[in-house]
């Protein structure tokens, strides 16, 4: 237990450090807070972004892609917004934003950077379906946005599971019922969701959100969209079941029949998104790719 306390006092001396902590650019919280403006100016938005030619860019690429599949040819930041809709490019702004810091090899939970970046990308996009899918008051660009950042904390906490990964799998080996969540909390102080959690509240997301990577292996625990949570839940539950983004703590994580009662979903339900997952990956590779 005396490890256990040590490696809890750095990771907290960690957190507190905000300047050692990835980030992203100011222009993610200004497209965050204009999404609910109802009075924003798309146009100055769309000259803000403009003047980061690699982000204007990637959106112009990825509002092409297979996955929105535009009615016609989009040419710039100000037509993706018209032609998409904000909450779309506030989308495509996260993912592009988010490449440096979830597209990063994290040798202590056994996953290398593709296994990462397919797995985030992954539950943001059948979040996103799972949203439209049950119409339960949740919009796709909201799930997809937190589907998209539910595994963050992992990057913080990857160096401090490597020290403590032996001990993790050998218990789990003695005692499979054991919840890998429940394990990193025993012998670091934190669990991944709730590292996830606190560099979402330092980032100024919305509550909801931060409820959503807190709370995505507990749905039954969220109060302020448990729907949303829902939501991340089933999507990471589908996507680590296709071994996609497995990690070093395997399927130790049960499905919550909590979630799927919230959403009203059915074991057909689950399937057919299960075996919609290569036409949904197909859709994402220009993001993949990127």
């Amino acid at each position: 237990m005396a490890q256990a306390e040590e490696m809890k006092s750095q990771i907290e001396s960690m957190l507190k450090n905000i300047d050692g902590l990835p980030s992203f650019p100011g222009i993610v919280q200004k497209v965050l807070s204009m999404v609910s403006d109802p009075d924003a100016n798309f146009q100055e938005l769309a000259n803000e972004i403009s003047r980061d030619p690699g982000l204007t860019a990637a959106i112009i690429r990825l509002s092409n892609s297979a996955y929105y599949s535009p009615s016609r040819e989009i040419r710039s930041v100000h037509e993706a917004i018209v032609t998409l809709g904000l909450r779309t490019v506030k989308d495509i702004v996260l993912v592009t934003t988010s490449r440096g810091i979830l597209k990063q090899s994290l040798d202590g939970y056994k996953l290398d950077a593709a296994e990462l970046w397919d797995h985030s990308l992954l539950v943001a996009g059948l979040s996103a379906r799972v949203a439209e899918k049950t119409k339960v008051g949740v919009g796709p660009d909201v799930a997809f946005t937190a589907g998209l950042m539910h595994d963050v904390g992992k990057v913080v906490l990857a160096s401090f599971f490597r020290k403590i990964y032996r001990k993790i799998d050998m218990e789990m080996k003695e005692d499979p019922s054991l919840r890998f969540t429940e394990l990193e909390k025993k012998h670091m102080g934190y669990s991944h969701s709730e590292v996830g959690a606190h560099l979402l509240k330092i980032w100024n997301f919305p509550r909801e959100l931060i409820e959503a990577a807190l709370y995505n292996y507990d749905p039954e625990k969220a109060k302020i969209n448990p729907a949303l949570t829902a939501i991340v839940h089933v999507a990471n539950m589908i996507t680590l079941s296709a071994g996609v983004g497995v990690d070093a703590g395997g399927m130790a994580e049960p499905l919550s029949k909590a979630a799927l009662e919230t959403l009203q979903m059915k074991e057909e339900d689950l399937k057919e998104l299960y075996e919609n997952l290569p036409e949904l990956m197909e859709d994402l590779k220009a993001f993949r790719e990127m």
